[in-house]
């Protein structure tokens, strides 16, 4: 099935445009010009993305402006039954209640509840209750914000929305134990994190993950995402801490290092369940200043793993999956799959592992949450 959906905005007549104190008014028009297969479209989701439309041209409108009075927006658009109207302010829409941003001078107190006035009204017609949970944004390929929406349409519908990825390692910066002055000189990975999913998760129960991942809120910068995410899911503050004094140490004014790596790089995982732009990030834990703790509710279990056993371990989960002909990402058997941080293709085998590392898991069985493989497939390409 497809559709068309049509959005038009033009300048409204205002009561009295000579009145300073007057506002300048807008019209948009947002209407399903043409669809195949109508009885097949989802109207909720009509109504979802006509309401982006609705975002978008309010951004379009704020570009025009020329004064400083404020602006009504008197919107048409598709409600679950038939077609409704609003009015809005302009103000409302684009410059919504402002997250915690890398930029910001100390972060704010950002409740993720209160972004996006115009945003939650623009969506109470269709469910009051969605309405007001959190606003995520809507996305392009490359991460440019299209507009927001509620988050648990983004779930219902499958719609492409920020997020982030993050792998903890144990007391050695990933990145430290990369650079070796002698090139000949084998490199030694530091232990990352790695954690099995409860039994009773509603999506990928049991299944193993080697990264933290969440979604961003909107007008969240990702390393805001991802500090919150580590710190709400392992415990790991430090670098919610740093971010929010700046950098600073409280007590003593110095500089201090943020455990949290800048944003390294971004992929955009797509499958029948999700679809993010996800931005990569590492995380340095000193086991000397903070430990893990999970949620028991989240996780079963977690620990530090050898990065060469995680490395063979996820490439063995993703050969399972093309096995059974269910693998969302590239089928590649090329020299270009499979290497390891050298770029040489890897002779890691499952006995050679077993007996450099006594361990009691069983981790040539582990099957990894499909989402995470994706991301761990750009990961291996980002360092090679």
């Amino acid at each position: 099935a497809a559709f068309t959906l049509s959005c038009e905005w033009n300048p409204s007549d205002s009561d009295n445009p000579s009145d300073p104190n007057c506002v300048d008014a807008w019209s948009i028009h947002v209407s399903v010009v043409s669809s195949i297969k109508e009885e097949d479209v989802p109207h909720e989701l009509l109504c979802v993305l006509s309401r982006i439309m609705v975002q978008s041209a309010a951004s379009e409108i704020a570009s025009k402006q020329i004064t400083d009075r404020e602006t009504l927006l008197r919107i048409t658009l598709p409600l679950l039954e038939g077609e409704g109207c609003q009015q809005l302010l302009l103000s409302d829409i684009i410059f919504p209640t402002e997250g915690k941003s890398s930029s910001s001078a100390n972060g704010g107190d950002y409740d993720p509840n209160s972004t996006g006035v115009g945003v939650r009204q623009l969506f109470t017609p269709l469910n009051s209750q969605y309405a007001n949970m959190e606003i995520v944004d809507m996305v392009n390929n490359e991460g440019r914000v299209l507009g927001s929406l509620p988050r648990p349409y983004v779930h219902t519908w499958n719609i492409l929305h920020r997020g982030i990825g993050m792998i903890v390692s144990k007391d050695v910066d990933i990145f430290e134990a990369l650079i070796d002055e002698d090139d000949n000189a084998e490199k030694t990975m530091p232990e990352v994190y790695v954690h099995q999913r409860t039994s009773t998760k509603r999506i990928f129960p049991s299944l193993y993950d080697m990264f933290v991942g969440g979604v961003s809120s909107s007008g969240e910068d990702a390393k805001w995402t991802a500090a919150r995410e580590v710190a709400e899911e392992l415990g790991l503050t430090r670098a919610l801490n740093v971010l929010e004094n700046n950098q600073k140490d409280v007590n003593s004014e110095a500089v201090i290092v943020n455990p949290l790596s800048d944003k390294l790089f971004q992929c955009t995982v797509c499958t029948s369940y999700n679809r993010c732009v996800v931005s990569m990030f590492t995380y340095c834990c000193d086991t000397a200043l903070e430990s893990i703790t999970w949620q028991e509710e989240e996780v079963a279990w977690g620990d530090y793993v050898p990065y060469d056993i995680v490395q063979l371990a996820g490439d063995m989960s993703i050969d399972r999956l093309m096995e059974k002909g269910i693998w969302p990402g590239s089928s590649c058997k090329d020299d270009d799959c499979g290497k390891d941080v050298d770029g040489a293709k890897s002779e890691l085998t499952i006995e050679k592992l077993k007996t450099k590392y006594d361990k009691d898991y069983s981790w040539d069985t582990w099957d990894f949450v499909p989402d995470g493989l994706l991301v761990w497939e750009a990961w291996k390409a980002f360092l090679s």
